[in-house]
């Protein structure tokens, strides 16, 4: 793992593109809404679309789709979010609510399912039947809709792919292919192992799942035997009316 990341930085140093972008070519539904603070539709039309205010930095990769239901509530439709800088921001997908006080993180749609993918953000993650997922730094998962049984599908939290994220955050980047080199390998440092921590997550989620079956027969026996107890009262109370009198 250690040997491929070396290679493929290596490669990106010599064969990235400098990619030094303005704010990208959108088309915003009704005309200019991003400069008011009403709802606002964008698709974007250019290489990229960044949006940088004071409290707030966001991107969105060519094609996308985004919606601004309010200054603090996006919904993303279609494409890829790079939520970079968000307090208190709050990201809509057909399939969950991502809410995150701090960090970055993505959210890409691919159609039947949405990925999610944390870099350094405290992320919660809530789905449509209101289980709510906390992704650690540097993992990722996908999250679906809900099935025949009503509980919403998501798979495996599991460490990001990086052969497939590092162009994806290349094509929206801003700053110089040196720069870009230099978060990734600090990005890589500050995650540690994601190795060993999968294994120790994974082991935490099986003692859960454990735990959860564990209570729920528990709490099943308990019924059980306040049925039974409630059957014996009832049965007694009809011999002491039926022989008894």
């Amino acid at each position: 793992m250690k040997k491929w990341f070396r290679l493929f930085l290596f490669l990106m140093a010599f064969q990235m593109e400098v990619r030094v972008r303005a704010s990208g070519d959108v088309l915003e539904q009704p005309s200019a809404c991003l400069r008011s603070q009403e709802s606002c539709a964008v698709q974007v039309t250019g290489a990229g679309f960044h949006l940088v205010r004071e409290a707030m930095k966001i991107h969105a990769t060519e094609s996308s789709t985004l919606m601004r239901l309010s200054e603090k509530q996006w919904r993303l439709v279609r494409g890829a979010l790079w939520v970079e800088k968000g307090p208190a921001l709050e990201v809509e997908t057909l399939y969950g609510t991502l809410q995150a006080p701090l960090g970055q993180y993505w959210v890409i749609d691919q159609g039947d399912k949405v990925l999610v993918r944390n870099i350094n953000a405290s992320l919660q993650v809530t789905l449509r039947d209101g289980k709510t997922l906390e992704i650690p730094e540097g993992f990722e998962v996908w999250i679906a809709g809900i099935n025949s049984k009503g509980v919403a599908e998501y798979g495996m939290i599991q460490p990001i792919d990086m052969k497939s994220h590092l162009p994806l955050w290349n094509s929206l980047y801003r700053g110089s292919k040196q720069d870009f080199i230099k978060e990734v390998v600090a990005l890589r440092e500050n995650w540690g192992d994601l190795t060993a921590k999968s294994s120790l997550l994974y082991k935490t989620l099986v003692q859960r799942e454990i735990a959860s079956e564990r209570e729920k027969r528990e709490a099943a026996e308990r019924i059980r035997a306040r049925k039974q107890a409630e059957d014996r009262r009832i049965k007694e109370l009809y011999r002491q009316r039926v022989f008894e009198r």
